[in-house]
């Protein structure tokens, strides 16, 4: 068990790692898959728990609900970017010597076994943080961001695409042409992440540490899913 700075920081991992144990039986074959691979090997759920634990600090940090809302929607967006590369290689279906070009332009000379566990430790990590982050969101009831990072994962996933085409393409006219696309789809991206932080929660949110012992003990069930 890791070190935690204060009792909001053990709290906010305890529930992370309820969300895992939940996920395990979700509906989700991804989330069910990626939580039993965290949950069943002692050595990547202790990497999993230390990596969790640190970008969960800013989140801790703070006392105020709406404070810790928009760091866990701060958290989720750069989990969001985790994911990308993985998923858009496995969409596309790229393998072989394409892979292994893909991979070259972000991973640079690193050996190419190397940057395949690199790429798949990070979207492990993402994948399965990014259930713990929507969890806690769930617990303090805020569907204001779920609303919001939606949208941005589906403006970045559409980023990421035309980047990676324009930057893979050896068609330097059509790459130069996904440029007018790519700058709107940033500028989106802007815009919505200004709305993330300046966004009030959803007027009912509610104190994680309250909302978490109340679902556990079910003396009462945290705001969650039935009102998404």
């Amino acid at each position: 068990m890791s070190r935690y700075l204060a009792r909001r920081h053990r709290h906010l991992m305890d529930e992370s790692e309820h969300a895992l144990q939940m996920a395990c039986e979700s509906p989700s074959e991804q989330n069910s898959r990626i939580s039993r691979h965290i949950l069943n090997d002692d050595k990547v759920h202790s990497h999993w728990e230390s990596q969790h634990a640190k970008i969960l600090v800013p989140v801790a940090e703070h006392r105020r609900t709406s404070k810790q809302i928009v760091e866990l929607r701060l958290m989720a967006t750069r989990l969001v970017h985790g994911q990308a590369f993985v998923e858009y290689i496995r969409n596309h279906e790229i393998r072989g010597k394409q892979r292994e070009r893909f991979l070259s332009r972000y991973y640079g000379p690193m050996d190419y076994r190397n940057a395949i566990l690199s790429a798949h430790r990070c979207y492990v990590l993402s994948a399965s943080s990014m259930v713990s982050a929507n969890h806690l969101i769930d617990v303090m009831y805020d569907p204001v961001s779920h609303r919001l990072l939606r949208q941005y994962g589906d403006v970045y996933r559409q980023y990421f695409e035309l980047s990676s085409f324009s930057t893979n393409s050896d068609d330097e006219i059509c790459a130069k042409a996904l440029t007018p696309l790519i700058e709107s789809a940033r500028q989106q991206l802007r815009t919505i992440r200004h709305k993330l932080v300046t966004i009030s929660p959803h007027k009912r949110c509610s104190e994680f540490e309250k909302q978490a012992c109340l679902a556990r003990s079910r003396r009462c069930p945290a705001l969650n899913y039935l009102n998404r």
